[in-house]
């Protein structure tokens, strides 16, 4: 047994380590991990971890001395047990059971071997005996490996940026443009040092004149290679892989000048072929380049945001997901990331701690035979109106089944008006109880009353319920548990018609196929009635989501949220046509024929009104009996809200609102 605590067996040339039980308590060659000088400084910028020999090494000087440290010390440990010095091949075995370390004022950073996660993660283990866990972070996570050994874990709060308003991710991409002696040409990270040249901003270069071109490429081949303070790279290609050298740019500068323009278009097509198309243009409206962009600038060049794709969503909406500790299932246990009690972000709230673990609860209950599970806060819609009242918390869960071929994602909205909202305005428990179960029907009738006229909802929605301490404003009742009730829904993979970018609409046959869709969708909310309580309609406001179909076009709007249908159940059914047409006027700005756009959402919405209403022509008795079965309260139950809309709905002129919405989209 060596000194290391491992046993070493060489058998045809080949060194296997048989890892111990693991131990209490680390050893420390050199100084304290997080130590101090008289001015507070650290002492410590690097540090080596043998985690199967629960020994951390911070003695100065690269990671290379710092193993040589340990090997000095196991060898001087053996010498004084009268046991032999470490053979060659036992050290280079030792060495090769380390983790480089590391230390900043904000904790430690493990760099892992991407082929060895096992070791980075037995690292990550003991330095939680020292640290708080989100003290504790990783580099390389531009590498999958990586990515997926923490998401497996449950730990995506680890790998993603925290999330960001759209607002704040444009103010920072507008102010990084910079230059360094000719034109703002690039996009400066305050992170990294690293200016990032686009393939869109090498392009423009070709409007110079031959002199300022040359002095350009000249610049950028001169930076390319060097390395700032940081170790980062001067200049880098955005989003191209491989990198084009900087060989070939000195080459363009440099050449006689009947091959510059040449030389130069060869280089824009070598890197227009090494680019993604989604990143070939700057554009703050493509929710994709926007959020990637961000990401370069705020993070490291390994540490870039992990690729939202891998988690299936969009990219508009993964920055707006706080991912949470989370848990994962080893041999049939559930093992919760120990970081929740590790009062982390969310968890900083004791009661929201609570409420996260009872939703992974839930889920493990209701999938059973769990790999992982990861869930996320969502930050509310940028549009989303902050008069609604009630409660709006909504998470998104990413779960896999041992079993399943992949993972699946699920999004949890909390209910409106639940029990704590009750409380809060003075019900007893009883009534609280008794009101909250009575809108958990409601909203669910609902639901089934927009499938029946058209709205185009998701496929599957289940309502739950998890528990809570109620700790709010009515005193008589704090402390008592109680059930607050949610609904569950899939995931939709689209992107928010608020968010369709100018460059999608564009392309003529995308901005034809996304007005069409978009007026049947415009159909089927003027029926039901969706508005918010100030009267204002609820539309293109980030609950209609587009699919996409394989060619990249439009294929359906579904709402993925039927938040404030039946609001407007009285008033006449034209009253919002105007509000409507706004949503309308705001896709206008991109498309290339403003009037074939109009005209095809025009027709989406008359052939869609009029197919409802013919629907319920055929079908009137099954329709006006609907919920027949359910209390009529002329003050608006959902039996009275139904017979006023279906009322209206017949007695509607389809083709007269259509004009009325041309009148309003073209003054």
């Amino acid at each position: 047994m060596g000194a290391s605590g491992c046993d070493v067996v060489i058998a045809a040339g080949l060194v296997q380590m048989r890892r111990p039980e693991r131990e209490a308590g680390l050893k420390f060659i050199g100084e304290p991990l997080m130590a101090r000088d008289a001015d507070g400084n650290l002492r410590n910028g690097v540090a080596t971890i043998f985690p199967y020999s629960h020994t951390v090494v911070t003695v100065p000087g690269a990671h290379i001395n710092q193993r040589i440290a340990f090997i000095d010390s196991l060898n001087t440990e053996r010498a004084a047990s009268d046991l032999p010095r470490l053979s060659e091949e036992q050290e280079e075995a030792e060495m090769e059971l380390s983790v480089d370390l590391f230390v900043t004022d904000q904790g430690v950073i493990i760099r892992p071997d991407p082929s060895q996660m096992d070791l980075a993660i037995a690292a990550d283990e003991l330095l939680q005996t020292l640290l708080p866990k989100r003290h504790i972070k990783y580099t390389f996570l531009s590498d999958g490996r990586v990515r997926d050994v923490l998401k497996r874990r449950g730990e995506c709060w680890r790998i993603f940026l925290p999330p960001t308003a759209e607002l704040e991710i444009r103010r920072v991409i507008a102010a990084a443009h910079t230059a360094i002696r000719g034109r703002a040409i690039y996009y400066y990270s305050p992170v990294s040092g690293t200016r990032l040249l686009t393939y869109e901003n090498l392009h423009l270069l070709s409007q110079l004149d031959d002199a300022e071109l040359r002095v350009h490429l000249a610049e950028i081949a001169d930076y390319m290679p060097r390395r700032n303070r940081n170790g980062s790279f001067e200049i880098e290609l955005f989003m191209a892989d491989p990198a084009t050298p900087s060989a070939e740019f000195a080459s363009a500068a440099h050449c006689p000048g009947d091959e510059l323009r040449p030389r130069f278009d060869s280089l824009c097509r070598q890197l227009h072929g090494n680019v993604p198309v989604e990143y070939q243009h700057d554009d703050p409206n493509e929710p994709k380049w926007r959020n990637r962009m961000f990401a370069r600038l705020m993070t490291q060049r390994d540490d870039v945001l992990g690729d939202e794709e891998s988690l299936g969503l969009d990219p508009e909406f993964s920055m707006r997901v706080q991912w949470l500790p989370g848990g994962r299932i080893e041999e049939g246990e559930l093992i919760i990331d120990p970081a929740t009690e590790d009062r982390y972000d969310l968890a900083r709230d004791k009661s929201a701690a609570a409420l996260v673990r009872g939703l992974i609860f839930n889920l493990v209950r209701e999938y059973g035979d769990l790999e992982y599970v990861n869930v996320g806060s969502v930050l509310p819609s940028p549009r989303r109106d902050e008069r609604r009242g009630g409660r709006r918390d909504v998470f998104v869960a990413q779960i896999k089944q041992r079993r399943a071929a992949g993972e699946v994602l699920k999004i949890i909205r909390m209910q409106k008006w639940g029990i704590r909202e009750r409380l809060d305005k003075g019900a007893s428990l009883q009534d609280a109880m008794t009101a909250t179960e009575e809108y958990t029907e409601y909203v669910l009738d609902r639901r089934l009353a927009c499938r029946q006229l058209g709205m185009n909802l998701p496929l599957l929605q289940s309502a739950h319920r998890v528990s809570e301490i109620y700790n709010g404003t009515n005193v008589r009742y704090r402390g008592t548990r109680i059930w607050s009730p949610y609904f569950q829904r899939d995931y939709i993979p689209g992107y928010g018609t608020d968010q369709i970018s100018t460059r999608k609409l564009a392309n003529p046959a995308y901005a034809m196929a996304f007005a069409m869709l978009f007026g049947q969708a415009a159909a089927s909310n003027m029926i039901v009635g969706r508005a918010e309580l100030t009267g204002e309609p609820v539309f293109d406001a980030g609950d209609e989501i587009v699919v996409e179909n394989s060619a990249g076009l439009p294929k359906w709007i579904i709402v993925a949220d039927h938040v404030g249908t039946f609001v407007d159940w009285t008033g006449p059914i034209e009253t919002h046509a105007q509000g409507y047409a706004r949503a309308v006027k705001r896709h206008l700005k991109g498309v290339a024929d403003p009037e074939r756009f109009i005209q095809a959402f025009l027709s989406g919405f008359t052939e869609r009104f009029l197919h409802i209403q013919n629907e319920y022509a055929k079908h009137r008795g099954a329709f006006d009996t609907l919920f027949n079965h359910r209390p009529w309260d002329p003050a608006g139950s959902m039996a009275c809200r139904w017979y006023h809309v279906l009322d209206r709905l017949h007695r509607a002129e389809p083709r007269k609102l259509s004009q009325g919405l041309a009148s309003h989209l073209r003054d």
